[in-house]
């Protein structure tokens, strides 16, 4: 059985990650069409460019902290992939954020993954336990 706690800490893993990859999409597009990030931070009530990249880089903390408390090691080092990426150096900012929203997706597959086996596993045990015992 899922308790509150753990349900809140899964939501709110999924709300950080699309938080951090709709930030990258914004992002891109912002460079693409020759806006500056400072206007994307301002969007965010951020005060500029660096304090953006801050905002991603304590998403990604958060993250983190709600997924280790039901994660297994493939997830952990998804997250800590997702972790250099946004430790990388920022001279492509399009490659930057393209990387991040890969590694976002990566980790949101394996998630997703994850949950789809537990779920399955689960049914089996239950249906398992409902057998009778062979004689």
């Amino acid at each position: 059985m899922l308790t509150k706690s753990l349900a809140y800490r899964i939501y709110w893993t999924g709300r950080y990650l699309e938080r951090i990859e709709n930030i990258c999409r914004i992002s891109i597009i912002a460079v693409n069409n020759g806006s500056s990030l400072d206007s994307i931070a301002k969007g965010y009530g951020l005060k500029g460019e660096k304090e953006l990249f801050e905002y991603v880089r304590m998403s990604l903390e958060l993250l983190r902290e709600n997924i280790r408390s039901f994660a297994n090691e493939k997830l952990m080092i998804e997250v800590n992939e997702m972790e250099s990426r946004i430790n990388s150096p920022k001279d492509n900012l399009v490659s930057y954020f393209s990387d991040i929203i890969s590694s976002a997706m990566r980790l949101g597959n394996s998630l997703e993954g994850y949950f789809n086996e537990r779920i399955y596993n689960l049914r089996m045990r239950s249906q398992q336990e409902n057998q009778p015992e062979p004689k």
